[in-house]
């Protein structure tokens, strides 16, 4: 007689859940298909297209959580997500499906377009959810104090969406500044090559007035932002980020990705600059036009104080971003210093990446990349350069959040210091609107000067 296959109560799933923890390479178990969906994290997608794709595909391969519900203000995007998860309620407004699945959830990740971040994020902590969030977690700068505080008042386990953060690159940079291979942080330089003009639908201003799809709910896709007709091409899909009403330009994106390894390795925590200073680029542009966009091109200096890993000595970080973009005059302001490039040339890299970082310390360089390849290290003195310490396995970063909601601890990228890693960013793009205008950080008013 054929024996019925039992279910596993939840307790029985944490046990195994921490097991396959300890062991990554190997999986979890196959028969997780087996659980009803109750005895799993019932998980909310709000987003379902491009990057929330990702994170949904990421978050759904952990045995542990069952997707419960979707939503998104594109119906063509919901569909595709349906089919992957087609025993998901489906949504088009988040704030509906808060009020009618909230009670039932354990989980949520937001991954939206910039400025509909916060709405959402609070929303969810307000409801004791546990919320894995895009970068950045939000658009604007008070968010990021209003975010870090709710979290840490409902105890919600918090991801910050970095999931570069658990590829073996960052981790060893992580532990190569820890043990400070280059001795007492100096200066940071973070640098990118990606474009960011604006593409040529957005060159004739105003925008021309399209009808909007009927897959396409505009107002909620607006959300929080000023109303403004629907143009095809010029926002959705993917389009948003360079938009000032909507995006956060490279510095809520990849400057956060490359600052996150430096961040954790310094200890820097709840830490904020005490100022930053914007050059930017003259777009050919007319005044009008160039008040939409975010600049193509812009160079930061934020000045931090002293910390441990400084000596106590304030240090700071630059963004060197479009030094590659296609068309303009390239300045050497722009530019990360000649020198790095030598500093690059002595390691296997040959030159500098074109999206990375470079550490700086009393001893020596740290130099990595964007992308998936060991940080290295050379010495101001000629001598060899210390080996970096080997990290081991770890789960995906998507896993890395869902082990903690079941199991407790504490992820990589919480939002108690994630945030305030978001509002150096933002802290970025003000400074941007003045250029060369040093804004000073006013601790107790929260703002900048």
């Amino acid at each position: 007689m054929q024996m019925k296959k039992t279910l596993p109560t939840r307790r029985a799933f944490l046990r195994t859940a921490a097991a396959a923890a300890a062991v990554p390479a190997l999986g979890f178990p196959a028969v997780v298909k087996l659980r009803r969906p109750n005895e799993l994290l019932s998980h909310a997608s709000v987003g379902t297209g491009n990057m929330a794709r990702a994170d949904l595909n990421g978050l759904r391969s952990h045995p542990g959580l069952h997707v419960t519900a979707l939503c998104d203000v594109d119906a063509n995007y919901l569909a595709q997500a349906k089919r992957l998860c087609p025993d998901a309620r489906v949504y088009r407004n988040a704030f509906e499906m808060f009020e009618k699945e909230g009670s039932a959830l354990d989980s949520v990740n937001v991954s939206t377009p910039d400025h509909t971040h916060a709405q959402y994020v609070l929303e969810a902590l307000r409801r004791g959810l546990n919320v894995y969030g895009q970068k950045p977690l939000c658009h604007a700068l008070a968010d990021c104090s209003r975010i870090a505080r709710l979290a840490a008042e409902k105890g919600a386990v918090t991801q910050m969406g970095t999931q570069i953060a658990a590829w073996e690159c960052d981790r060893k940079t992580v532990a190569a500044l820890r043990r400070g291979l280059v001795g007492e942080v100096r200066r940071v330089w973070l640098f990118s090559t990606r474009r960011h003009e604006p593409g040529a639908a957005h060159f004739a201003w105003p925008l021309r007035e399209d009808p909007v799809p009927a897959t396409l709910d505009w107002a909620l896709w607006l959300g929080p932002a000023a109303p403004r007709p629907y143009t095809a091409g010029a926002y959705h899909p993917g389009a948003w980020r360079k938009w000032r009403d909507f995006g956060t330009s490279w510095l809520g994106d990849l400057a956060l990705h490359l600052m996150s390894p430096v961040w954790l390795g310094l200890d820097l925590g709840a830490a904020a600059p005490s100022q930053v200073v914007a050059e930017v680029a003259d777009d050919p542009w007319t005044d009008a036009q160039r008040r939409q966009y975010w600049p193509s091109m812009s160079h930061l200096v934020w000045t931090f104080p002293g910390v441990k890993a400084s000596g106590g000595r304030p240090f700071t970080v630059e963004w060197c971003d479009g030094f590659g973009h296609v068309g303009f005059r390239l300045e050497p302001k722009f530019l990360p210093p000649a020198f790095l490039q030598d500093v690059a040339a002595q390691t296997p890299l040959g030159r500098l990446p074109a999206q990375g970082r470079v550490v700086e310390g009393s001893e020596g360089w740290l130099v990595s990349t964007h992308y998936d390849v060991p940080p290295y290290i050379v010495m101001k003195d000629g001598r060899a350069a210390p080996a970096v310490p080997g990290v081991g396995a770890a789960p995906s970063h998507w896993h890395e959040y869902v082990n903690a909601c079941l199991q407790g601890g504490t992820p990589q990228s919480a939002f108690a210091w994630t945030a305030p890693m978001t509002a150096m960013g933002l802290m970025g793009n003000a400074a941007q609107l003045t250029p060369g205008v040093v804004r000073r950080w006013c601790a107790e008013k929260g703002e900048l000067a």
